[in-house]
C-alpha cells in the first residue's frame, strides 16, 4: 500500500515538470474560415425545414393501415391496462375489507393454463414480449399483401399513438 501511495505521488510530482503541450498552429497568420451563405427565413425567423426523403403524399395503402392499427392497438392496449388495474384494485380494496375473498393461487393457475406453452419436454414456459409481438404481427397481416410497408406503419403509429 505504501509503495502505490509513494508511486503515485511519484508520477503526480513528475506529471507537474512537463511542459504543456500546445495545440495552436505553427504558423502565425490566422486561417480565414468560409462562412456558410445565409439561410432564408420565413415570416417567424426561422430557416425552413429540410427536405424529407419521405412523401407524406406518396404513403401506400399498407403503410397508411398500419399506422391506423398501431395507434388503435397502443390506445386499446392503454385502455385495457386501466381497466384491469382498476378491476385489481377493487378487488384488493374489496378483500381488504373483508366482503370477498380472493384466491389468487387459483388466478394464477388459470392465467397459467392459458398463456403459458409447454415444450417438448413438458416444461412450462410463460409468454415473452416477442412471443406477443410475432402474434400480434401474423394477426394482422393474415392474407395481407403489403406486409412489409404494413409493420412499418404500425410501428410508426405505436410511437405516434
Amino acid at each position: 500500500m505504501k509503495g502505490a501511495c509513494v508511486a503515485g505521488v511519484g508520477l503526480g510530482l513528475a506529471s507537474l515538470n512537463q511542459p504543456a503541450i500546445q495545440c495552436d498552429s505553427p504558423s502565425k497568420t490566422p486561417i480565414a474560415t468560409p462562412t456558410p451563405p445565409p439561410v432564408p427565413a420565413d415570416e417567424g425567423g426561422l430557416p425552413p425545414p429540410p427536405a424529407s426523403s419521405v412523401s407524406l403524399y406518396e404513403l401506400g395503402f399498407g403503410t397508411v393501415a398500419g399506422i391506423c392499427a398501431g395507434i388503435f392497438v397502443k390506445k386499446g392496449s392503454k385502455a385495457l391496462a386501466w381497466l384491469l388495474g382498476g378491476i385489481f384494485v377493487l378487488l384488493q380494496y374489496l378483500a381488504s375489507t373483508s366482503i370477498i375473498r380472493v384466491d389468487w393461487a387459483r388466478v394464477g393457475k388459470k392465467f397459467e393454463n392459458q398463456f403459458h406453452t409447454t415444450d417438448a419436454s413438458g416444461t412450462s414456459r410463460p409468454p415473452t414480449v416477442l412471443m406477443l409481438w410475432n402474434w400480434l404481427i401474423n394477426f394482422l397481416t393474415a392474407d395481407f399483401q403489403p406486409r412489409a410497408s404494413f409493420i412499418v406503419g404500425f410501428a410508426l403509429g405505436l410511437r405516434i399513438g
